[in-house]
């Protein structure tokens, strides 16, 4: 899978495969992952360790040698941001070749766009984020402020989908366009992954 290249659409389809290959339904309405479980379960020999790093931006660190896999955490992000950090860590190890990354809060490159997109997708995969979006908004913004319903929103699902509620306002950023597709009646399964702006 190691690929430095894939488009927005590439991404999502290996990374739904790899999800659906591991047992996941990304259909699921009640879909959660602990990605520190899933690292434990497809790294080599894993070692996963909390590390106090002097500033919060680093998201974390991986070492994949050829008879072990270290994944060092920031002990300052919440637990939600470490699930997410984690899985930005797992993608690394499944797309990229290098042995060992630092990752900063970088979406410019290219191949941390790439983990941040792909650990999104197996956390947040549209095709339950979607429907779950729609419908809580429906919900929410029925019978309270706009304010309300919007923080309500977002803690609903950043709880769900145990990752941070800043996650959860990217997450529907990078799936603006599919989301309308899907409001304006397009079936999810029928949704198109729609280029981001620099793939045009």
């Amino acid at each position: 899978m190691a690929n430095n290249l894939l488009s927005k659409a590439k991404l999502y389809d290996s990374i739904t495969k790899k999800a659906a290959g591991l047992g996941f339904n990304v259909y699921a309405k009640n879909y959660k992952i602990d990605a520190r479980q899933l690292a434990m379960q497809v790294c080599i020999n894993p070692q996963i360790h909390i590390i106090s790093f002097d500033e919060i931006k680093i998201c974390g660190i991986l070492y994949r040698g050829k008879f072990s896999t270290t994944i060092g955490l920031n002990a300052r992000r919440s637990a939600a941001g470490k699930n997410f950090d984690c899985m930005h860590e797992i993608i690394h190890y499944w797309l990229h070749d290098r042995p060992t990354f630092y990752c900063l809060d970088d979406t410019k490159n290219h191949i941390e766009w790439q983990a941040n997109e792909g650990a999104a997708q197996f956390l947040m995969p549209y095709q339950s984020f979607i429907p779950n979006y729609c419908h809580l908004h429906d919900k929410f913004y029925s019978h309270m402020s706009p304010k309300a319903a919007g923080d309500t929103l977002i803690t609903t699902m950043a709880r769900s989908y145990a990752v941070g509620e800043m996650s959860i306002k990217f997450r529907i950023n990078s799936l603006k366009q599919e989301i309308a597709q899907y409001i304006s009646g397009t079936a999810i399964k029928n949704i198109k992954i729609m280029p981001r702006l620099q793939e045009l």
